[in-house]
C-alpha cells in the first residue's frame, strides 16, 4: 500500500488525522506534502482546529471516480 493509500484512509476515518499521526502510520517526514498530493489528486482536505492545542485534524472527502 502506498504512502497516498494509507493517509486517504486515515482522512475518511471519523475522527479525522493529525500531522503527527501522519508521520507515525504513514511513515512519511513530509505529511503536509502528502496531504497536498491529495489535493492535487482532486481530493477534498479540510482543516480544523483542535481547542486548547496548536495543531490541527485533517479530513478528507474522496473526488468522485468518473464513470465511463
Amino acid at each position: 500500500m502506498t504512502q497516498h493509500q494509507k493517509l486517504g484512509k486515515l482522512l475518511l476515518r471519523k475522527r479525522g488525522v493529525t500531522a503527527l499521526e501522519i508521520v507515525q502510520l504513514v511513515g512519511t517526514v513530509s505529511p503536509h506534502r502528502r496531504l497536498t498530493d491529495l489535493k492535487e489528486q482532486g481530493w477534498t482536505i479540510v482543516k480544523k482546529e483542535v481547542p486548547g492545542t496548536n495543531y490541527h485534524r485533517y479530513f478528507g472527502i474522496k473526488p468522485q471516480e468518473v464513470q465511463a
